[in-house]
This record gives C-alpha cells, sequence and structure tokens, in this order.
C-alpha cells in the first residue's frame, strides 16, 4: 500500500504543477463587439506584438429580418492615432445566421488598439451603423 501512496501523491502534484502552469495562450483573447438594429458583430485575436494580431476571429449576426445584410469590420488606431478601418465582411444569410472568418492582420505603423463595427446594409450603404470601444495593445 506505501507505493500506491506514493503513486498517488505524486499523480496529485503533478496535476497541481499542471494546473500552476497556465500558459499565456490558455487566457482569455481580447475582444470586442456591438450590435445595433439588424446586426450584431464581434471580434477576438491574440496580440502578436506592437504591429500584428494574429488567430482574429470576426462573427456577424443577422439579427432582424428587413432585408438588410448584416457586416463586421475591424478598426485599428496607430501609434499617432490614425484609425485604419479593415474591410467589411458580409454576412449575407439572411435574418438569424451567423457568419465566421479568421485572418490575421498586421499595420507597420503599429496596431496600438483594436475595435469592432457592426452594420445593417441595404443597396444603398449601411442603414445602421455602431462602434465597440477599442482595446489596448499590451505592448505598447
Amino acid at each position: 500500500m506505501p507505493n500506491l501512496a506514493r503513486v498517488l501523491t505524486g499523480a496529485a502534484a503533478a496535476v497541481a504543477a499542471g494546473l500552476l502552469a497556465v500558459s499565456p495562450a490558455s487566457a482569455a483573447r481580447p475582444s470586442s463587439s456591438c450590435d445595433t438594429t439588424g446586426a450584431y458583430g464581434s471580434a477576438d485575436w491574440t496580440w502578436l506584438d506592437g504591429s500584428a494580431i494574429i488567430h482574429v476571429t470576426l462573427t456577424s449576426v443577422d439579427t432582424a429580418d428587413d432585408s438588410r445584410v448584416a457586416a463586421v469590420q475591424l478598426y485599428t488606431l496607430d501609434n499617432a492615432g490614425h484609425s485604419h478601418e479593415w474591410p467589411w465582411r458580409f454576412n449575407k444569410g439572411g435574418a438569424g445566421s451567423s457568419r465566421t472568418w479568421e485572418t490575421d492582420l498586421r499595420d507597420g505603423r503599429g496596431i496600438v488598439r483594436v475595435g469592432v463595427h457592426a452594420a445593417a446594409f441595404n443597396d444603398a450603404g449601411y442603414r445602421t451603423l455602431c462602434g465597440s470601444g477599442s482595446v489596448r495593445n499590451p505592448y505598447f
């Protein structure tokens, strides 16, 4: 029996050590979202450094049966405070549909902050729009 106790004690110590050694990759990813009439948009990502975000997941949800197309867009702010609006991603699936895209972004001017826009578009352009607060890059 003493050998079994030693094995169990060693296994418990190994599990405890594993729990204490949580890697940064398992930490919560930064995220941003907003919603407006007819559309919800969100994004989460991993900071790579001061000029890149990777493993970006963008999601657009069409929240109204209104013949509009829901869309999501990231915006970033550089070191000088200039904004960069990245391309819109359109969810053409109709009311209740959700669409997700994966990408990486790099901006040589730096990425100091990241946020998201969501909008409901018709043929004339967007009819409703929201913008989230931005999340600060910890590398700055």
